[in-house]
C-alpha cells in the first residue's frame, strides 16, 4: 500500500514536481508511513516536499462568500493584501472502489474512470492561521454538498471550528458549529452548507467523500470550481472577540437559520474507527462490509431526520 500511495502521489505530481526537501516536522495519521507536515504546515512524503493548489483571499472575493466586513477586506485587498489562506491536496489518496479493496491510482484507465457512486475520495487540506480585517479567522470558501453526498472529516493537526447548515429530511432548518481538535473525526449531513475556520494552525483536516446509494442525487466526483456556485451561502460567519469567537450575520439569514446550536451526535460514526485506527486507514484498509455499514448508518441517520433529532446508535454486527 505504501508504494501504491507513493505512485498515486508521483502520478498527480503532488511529489515530484515541486522540489526540495523538509526536513523535521511531525507525522500525520494518514493510513501510510513517512508522511510528515512540518511547522509552517508544509506537508512531505519522505522528506520530499508536496506541492499543493493554493486558495488565497482573492480566491474567496471571487465567489459570492459571506464576510464579517466585506468593505474592510475589500479595501485591505486593494492595498495588495492576499494572504494564502490554505492549501489544497485534491485527491491526495488513490480513490477506493466500495465494492472491493483495490484503491485506483492516477495514471490508470480505472482511476480516470472512478466515480462517486462506487468509490471512495479522498482529500488533504492545510488550514494557515491568521485574522482577515473584520476579525474573521482565516476560513475556506464554503459550498454546499449535494444530495446523497456524505461527507466525513479528521482534524489531524491544530484546530477548526465548522459552520454547517442545511434543512433534514423533512425540510426543517438547522445550523450548528463544531469545533474539532487533533483526531477529532466529524460527518456533516446531505444536501448542506459548510465552512470551515481555522482557531489554531495551522490546521490539517483529511475528508472523505462519496455518493451513497439509495438517497436522491448524483455527486460528482470531480466537481472543480462549480461546487462554490451551487446556491448563495448562508449568510452567517465566525468572528474573533479576543480569545472567543462570536456569529454575525444578516437579519434575513438570522430569521430564517437561528443561531448555532450545539454539534448534533456523530459518535455513530467514531464507532466504525477502532482504538487508534485513523480515517485515512478506514479509506485504505476497510473491509467492503464495513464501507456498506457506513452507508447503511448514514441513510438511517437521514431517515431520522438528523441532525435536528439528534443520531442513530451503533447497529449490531458491526466489526472493525
Amino acid at each position: 500500500m505504501t508504494q501504491l500511495v507513493r505512485r498515486h502521489l508521483r502520478q498527480r505530481e503532488i511529489i515530484g514536481a515541486a522540489g526540495g526537501e523538509v526536513t523535521g516536522g511531525g507525522p500525520l495519521a494518514l493510513g501510510v508511513p513517512g508522511i510528515t507536515t512540518g511547522p509552517g504546515g508544509e506537508v512531505a512524503v519522505d522528506g520530499e516536499r508536496c506541492a499543493p493548489a493554493y486558495r488565497s483571499l482573492s480566491d474567496l472575493l471571487g465567489t459570492d462568500a459571506y464576510f464579517a466586513d466585506v468593505a474592510a477586506v475589500t479595501a485591505r485587498h486593494g492595498q495588495g493584501y492576499d494572504p494564502v489562506l490554505y492549501h489544497a491536496f485534491r485527491d491526495f489518496l488513490p480513490p477506493r472502489r466500495k465494492n472491493s479493496g483495490r484503491c485506483v491510482t492516477a495514471g490508470t484507465p480505472a482511476h480516470d474512470r472512478a466515480q462517486s457512486r462506487d468509490h471512495l475520495f479522498a482529500d488533504l487540506v492545510v488550514y494557515q492561521p491568521g485574522i482577515l480585517p473584520g476579525g474573521e479567522p482565516f476560513r475556506s470558501t464554503g459550498h454546499w454538498n449535494l444530495p446523497g453526498q456524505l461527507e466525513i472529516f479528521q482534524t489531524l493537526t491544530g484546530r477548526v471550528l465548522m459552520l454547517v447548515g442545511g434543512r433534514t429530511g423533512d425540510g426543517r432548518a438547522f445550523l450548528y458549529e463544531q469545533i474539532c481538535g487533533p483526531g477529532d473525526v466529524m460527518v456533516v449531513p446531505f444536501d448542506i452548507w459548510h465552512v470551515t475556520y481555522v482557531l489554531d494552525g495551522p490546521a490539517v483536516v483529511f475528508n472523505l467523500t462519496t455518493e451513497v446509494s439509495g438517497t436522491h442525487g448524483r455527486v460528482d466526483a470531480h466537481p472543480g470550481e462549480e461546487k462554490y456556485h451551487r446556491a448563495s451561502p448562508i449568510a452567517i460567519t465566525a468572528r474573533r472577540d479576543e480569545e472567543r469567537h462570536e456569529f454575525v450575520g444578516s437579519p434575513e439569514d438570522w430569521c430564517t437559520w437561528g443561531r448555532p446550536a450545539e454539534p448534533p451526535r456523530t459518535d455513530w460514526l467514531r464507532t466504525f474507527l477502532a482504538p487508534g485506527e485513523s480515517l485515512a486507514d478506514l479509506h485504505l484498509y476497510a473491509s467492503p462490509d464495513r464501507l456498506a455499514a457506513l452507508e447503511r448508518m448514514a441513510r438511517h441517520a437521514y431517515r431520522l431526520n438528523w441532525p435536528y433529532d439528534g443520531g442513530p446508535t451503533k447497529p449490531a454486527g458491526i466489526h472493525h
